[in-house]
């Protein structure tokens, strides 16, 4: 025996539109703020240049070798151990305040002297502007091991830029290198 079919099941299909005004709204505000989270991140970002690649070859050698004599370099150093911070070049090293050590002791409280070191920093870059070294503006870093990420990040800062005595910001040493520590 056949039942008789439910009233239920005979619905009427409706025609409606779809509101989509919300959904826009939400794209209003939300791409706006990717964009400027997006600038925040590129703000962030520290610059750090690669050691040019060596090349070599046939006949390579006598033309590097005439590059060499040719250009002066600087060749300028920074270490960072846990005793301080040492400014040194391929010819010497910047001593200390007692005369051995590093450049830069660390203070009393067992912070770095990041104010002297970019003081000492001033001095050499005074010095050596208009001399002709092909790598004035350009430093190397080394740290031990055992220095903490953001000790590193603070020297970088450091080493890039300086105010002046007329309160402009000039270059320092924008180009670092990065180099280890052999023991």
């Amino acid at each position: 025996m056949a039942y008789k079919p439910s009233l239920r099941r005979k619905s009427d299909e409706l025609d409606m539109e779809l509101d989509i005004r919300p959904v826009m709204n939400l794209m209003v505000v939300l791409i706006p703020l990717l964009i400027a989270g997006a600038e925040w991140v590129k703000l962030g970002i520290i610059e750090i240049n690669v050691p040019p690649a060596k090349t070599g070859g046939p006949g390579a050698g006598e033309d590097q070798n005439q590059q060499k004599e040719q250009a002066k370099k600087l060749g300028l150093t920074i270490a960072v151990s846990e005793a301080g911070i040492t400014i040194g070049n391929a010819g010497m090293i910047l001593s200390g305040e007692k005369g051995e050590g590093p450049t830069v002791q660390k203070k009393e409280d067992g912070s770095y002297d990041y104010a002297l070191f970019r003081e000492k920093l001033v001095e050499i870059k005074k010095k050596i502007i208009g001399q002709g070294f092909v790598d004035e503006n350009r430093a190397v870093l080394t740290a031990s091991a055992d220095i903490e990420y953001q000790v590193i990040v603070d020297i970088m800062d450091n080493l890039q830029t300086y105010k002046d005595d007329e309160g402009t910001v000039q270059a320092l040493f924008p180009e670092i290198n990065f180099s280890k520590i052999l023991k």
